[in-house]
């Protein structure tokens, strides 16, 4: 089942989070009714974590292109059947589930950065 959408979702939110880290001022770095002193301290350490957000994205995204390019998922009467088109030399060990897992666990991390950020914020802004 093609996820080409989806990975594009992740490719275009790796590159809006990096494009903010680098901008370093915009609504990213507001919230509610925080003062100027505050959104001027928090500001590095926002930037590391967008950074580290854009990064995880990104991975998430070279992830689930290699797992969609390197199996086909097909579903017949007797359910899905995984079938691995090619393999990497150097990387025996990949497989559908472990890249499965690996994509799942960078998103989890990827939505508790972003909620931490969230939080963190409004935390901030009292």
């Amino acid at each position: 089942m093609p996820t080409g959408i989806l990975d594009s979702f992740q490719l275009i939110v790796g590159l809006y989070l990096y494009y903010v880290a680098i901008k370093g001022s915009g609504q990213m770095y507001r919230f509610g009714d925080m003062d100027e002193e505050t959104e001027r301290h928090i500001r590095r350490p926002l930037r590391i974590i967008y950074t580290v957000g854009g990064t995880l994205a990104l991975i998430e995204f070279g992830l689930c292109a290699l797992q969609n390019s390197m199996f086909t998922r097909t579903v017949d009467e007797s359910g899905i059947s995984i079938t691995q088109n090619y393999s990497i030399d150097v990387l025996p060990f990949l497989s559908y589930n472990l890249l499965s897992i690996l994509i799942f666990s960078l998103t989890v991390l990827l939505v508790g950065l972003l909620v931490f950020v969230f939080v963190w914020m409004r935390r901030k802004s009292r």
